[in-house]
């Protein structure tokens, strides 16, 4: 799963689940700022923030997406 190789974490450190929310939220958030998510120079810091939101406990898919691509565009 490519998120997860974004994110250099090991496989079992989240349930499938979670891994599913967090890959879905990046999926909606690449596409809210009109990325490739294959290609994308900066995905991986992407991928952090969104698993960073959904470790402060965050588990809606949208909602995690949302805040993510909004702190995206602040950095640039």
């Amino acid at each position: 799963m490519l998120f997860q190789r974004l994110t250099s974490v090991a496989n079992n450190a989240y349930a499938e689940e979670d891994w599913h929310i967090m890959a879905s939220a990046f999926g909606i958030a690449s596409f809210l700022l009109q990325r490739s998510i294959g290609i994308d120079r900066n995905a991986g810091r992407l991928a952090r923030e969104i698993m960073r939101l959904f470790n402060t406990g965050l588990r809606d898919v949208n909602k995690i997406a949302t805040l993510a691509a909004d702190r995206e565009r602040l950095m640039g």
